[in-house]
């Protein structure tokens, strides 16, 4: 039975599709076929006249998620396809002489030429928790993204009606200042108070029932005299009086609250999900539920590469190398591969540095080497990742003396 490579040139709304035969020949020209049930019935229904499954060898780029369904469509009809980085087809396209014109018809093609030329390695499905975890934590991300862009925008109207009050708030009755990493806008009595007094001058004539209010809230750690601390300070603040202003602080107010709950919802989804699948994480000083998810989503099955070598430059953390005779250069970093893992891996290590002896005495190690701080995280980061490596292989805690 001859075998057939199928190229598959993926797109939002329709995929191309183009057939080889093993010597070559192209069995079918490149034709188009919709993204949509009944798109997929009928490219079925011509990989069904190639012959045995086996036979038959589907490639098909990674581009964006619009894959994913034809993927998994063609794996539940008893399929392998498999799917290439669009980089390799690209240097492939440059190294070799199969033509410079780009469209999807030649596109297609094109990876069927390079599936016949390069040996086929079923791409494997993740997890069904994997899929989920991955689900929910890019979506987290973007929530987080967006809860940034809003404690951005508080910022910056505050600055105008108010703009001694998060400098008040982020310090404590003796005006020391409150513990590291903690934002502002976490605490609900800080939310209530902006979202009822958004300017200086409507908390300057705050009334006692307010001062009893913030006291009740804040558990007793917003006293009487921290209120009138306050009060005094907005009598004398600098901060402009706008209703519109005020409006928009207090529809920010209501989103940062609304994200919050949308977050907690997700993580009432998440965790038991992390627990599952590789608690151990979680032993990682700087690792919590959301960069755990971050992590686990984006790495998947850790088995699949055999050494930390192998992760490293698939989260992009490896180094640039150029060498030529007696001339070596090592450049940027990669930044192949998923720039949301390479984000967790940065907090994680920054985290980490902070709250845990080995890593800040690996952090401290390298500044003393000169590097500049950016360099000495990047090297942390890396050290986290085979650290993880190690940990989601392993199914062990983390130790510092088991980690490599």
């Amino acid at each position: 039975m001859p075998d057939y490579f199928v190229g598959v040139d993926i797109s939002k709304y329709k995929h191309t599709c183009c057939i080889i035969s093993g010597l070559g020949e192209v069995a079918k020209d490149s034709f188009d076929f919709a993204n949509s049930r009944s798109g997929f019935e009928g490219i079925e229904a011509v990989l069904l006249t190639l012959g045995e499954k086996k036979s038959v060898h589907i490639m098909m780029e990674a581009t964006g998620h619009y894959h994913q369904n034809l993927f998994r469509f063609l794996q539940s009809k008893g399929y392998a396809p498999q799917i290439k980085n669009p980089a390799s087809i690209a240097r492939f396209k440059d190294s070799d002489d199969v033509g410079r014109a780009k469209t999807d018809r030649l596109d297609a093609k094109l990876i069927a030429i390079y599936a016949l030329r390069h040996a086929i390695a079923p791409s494997a499905s993740p997890s069904y928790s994997i899929e989920r975890i991955r689900i929910l934590e890019r979506a987290k991300y973007f929530l987080y993204q967006d809860r940034a862009r809003t404690i951005n925008h508080l910022h910056r109207y505050l600055d105008e009606s108010f703009p001694e009050l998060v400098g008040f708030l982020a310090r404590d009755e003796n005006g020391d200042k409150k513990a590291a990493g903690r934002n502002v806008f976490d605490s609900k009595t800080a939310l209530w108070l902006i979202s009822n007094f958004p300017s200086a001058a409507m908390f300057a004539s705050a009334r006692s029932e307010t001062a009893e209010k913030l006291r009740k809230m804040s558990r007793g750690s917003f006293s009487l005299m921290r209120f009138n601390a306050l009060r005094e300070m907005a009598k004398a603040s600098i901060g402009i009086n706008r209703d519109e202003s005020n409006a928009v602080i207090r529809q920010l107010v209501e989103e940062f609250e609304a994200i919050s709950r949308r977050n907690d919802e997700l993580d009432a989804l998440l965790k038991p999900l992390i627990d599952a699948e590789c608690p151990q994480l979680l032993t990682i000083p700087g690792i919590g539920y959301r960069l755990a998810g971050m992590i686990i989503g984006e790495i998947g099955d850790a088995s699949r590469f055999p050494s930390p070598d192998k992760l490293v430059r698939f989260a992009g953390l490896d180094v640039k190398v150029y060498q030529s005779g007696t001339v070596e250069r090592h450049g940027k970093l990669g930044k192949r591969g998923s720039p949301l893992l390479r984000y967790a891996l940065f907090q994680a290590a920054e985290k980490a540095r902070i709250h845990c002896p080995e890593f800040a005495s690996f952090y401290a190690k390298k500044k003393a080497e000169g590097k500049h701080w950016i360099c000495a995280l990047t090297h942390t980061a890396r050290k986290m990742l085979r650290t993880i490596w190690s940990i989601m292989r392993s199914g062990q805690n983390y130790s510092p003396r088991e980690t490599i």
